[in-house]
Order: structure tokens, then C-alpha cells, then sequence
């Protein structure tokens, strides 16, 4: 009986051993999918916030801004940029329609740059039309 006694001690480490590689392998699982998770929500709360700052730069439009063809463009902070784009789309008497467009670029790594992030920032694209005075000059005094 000793002999079956032996042979049954090492299967018992080679059990052991794969319980071991199993469970290794399913907490690597548990661990990717949990990073993965956070990062998805860093992203969603990273988009929703330049979202925010891309709203509130298109609300200046026509309150405090003038409503005329126009490029401007600046560094929100916290990685993010901004560009404004007006240009007039159709003209009628003393009123022009322009077309007006915002968008908030970031990183992902937020002011630290990392391989690759310049090559793919992330963006955020909002676009409506506003009416202005005429293109070239608008209205007299």
C-alpha cells in the first residue's frame, strides 16, 4: 500500500501546480478586464467634460462674440484645445447664415505625452448655424 500511497503524493503536486496556472490565469482575466473597464470610464468622462468645454465656447456665439466669418483658437488646460470655426454659408440683404463649428481636442494621457498620442487625439465635433450681420463687413454705423 505504501507504493500507491507514493504515486497518489505526486499527483497531488501536479494538481496543485495546475490549480495554481488556472487560477493565475483567470485573475490576469479578472485584472484586463477591470483595467479595461476603468479606462473605458476615464475615456467617457474624459469625452463628457470636452464636451462641456465645446458647448460653452459654442454659447459665446452671438453672446459676447460677434457672429462673423472667423477662426480662433486656444488651450483649454487639462490637455484640452479648442478651435472655433465661423464662415457664412448663404446671404440675403443685410443678414448672412454662417456656419459654425467647435471642436475640443485632448490626449489621452492627459498633458503627458506618450508614444502615439499625437497621432490620435481624441475629438469632440459640434456644428449649427447662427445668424449674423452680412459677410465682409456687416452693417454701417
Amino acid at each position: 500500500m505504501t507504493g500507491r500511497a507514493g504515486r497518489d503524493a505526486g499527483f497531488t503536486l501536479l494538481e496543485v501546480m495546475v490549480a495554481f496556472v488556472i487560477a493565475a490565469l483567470a485573475l490576469g482575466v479578472l485584472f484586463d478586464t477591470g483595467a479595461g473597464g476603468w479606462r473605458n470610464a476615464w475615456i467617457a468622462d474624459r469625452a463628457s467634460e470636452a464636451l462641456s468645454r465645446a458647448q460653452s465656447h459654442l454659447a459665446v456665439v452671438g453672446h459676447g462674440l460677434v457672429v462673423a466669418a472667423t477662426v480662433q483658437e486656444g488651450d483649454d488646460g487639462h490637455g484640452f484645445r479648442w478651435q472655433l470655426r465661423i464662415a457664412p454659408v448663404q446671404s440675403a440683404g443685410h443678414l448672412t447664415l454662417y456656419s459654425v463649428e467647435v471642436r475640443e481636442t485632448w490626449s489621452r494621457s492627459e498633458g503627458r505625452t506618450t508614444q502615439g498620442d499625437e497621432d490620435n487625439p481624441r475629438m469632440v465635433l459640434l456644428r449649427t448655424m447662427r445668424i449674423g450681420g452680412a459677410a465682409g463687413g456687416g452693417r454701417g454705423p
